[in-house]
């Protein structure tokens, strides 16, 4: 189950709802027993531009996390400086799904298990307001992506 704060929860709705109608991304990180959400440029279009054979998506659907970003989180993550509790991005006019191309670019990270405990959030956007939102964890056991309980406490 991924559970989060209000606060967290509505930074990633401003979020996804300022970049549509281009997916937004980002980390969940817990520091010091706190959440906090990191916003990560969104570098499809960039890679789409240089090679559009390559990549043939634009951030209207798809989404490749700034590496020069994410990096220095995960190696906090490896010095046990922070937990990552969760990776998130949207999916402008679409449902709130664990895509192929989703699976595919958290499988590259699977080897880390710091990445295999985070949970996916994946977060529908329609006419720039959040309509869904669902949670996928890693099951090691059956090598897959699986839907999980996800809840936004309140309190």
């Amino acid at each position: 189950m991924l559970k989060l704060p209000i606060g967290a929860w509505q930074q990633i709705v401003a979020h996804a709802e300022a970049l549509y109608p281009e997916e937004c991304c980002g980390v969940v990180v817990a520091r010091s027993g706190q959440h906090e959400v990191v916003q990560i440029t969104n570098v499809q279009n960039m890679l789409h531009a240089r090679d559009p054979v390559a990549f043939p998506r634009t951030a209207q659907t798809a989404y490749t996390m700034s590496y020069e970003e994410v990096a220095p989180l995960l190696e906090e993550a490896y010095r046990g400086e922070v937990e990552l509790v969760a990776f998130y991005h949207s999916h402008p006019e679409h449902e709130a799904y664990f895509s192929a191309e989703d699976r595919a670019a958290a499988e590259g990270w699977l080897d880390d298990p710091n990445y295999a405990r985070a949970t996916q959030v994946v977060v529908s956007v329609r006419s720039r307001k959040v309509v869904d939102a669902k949670a996928f964890a890693w099951n090691a056991e059956r090598r897959e992506f699986e839907p999980v309980p996800f809840l936004v406490d309140e309190s």
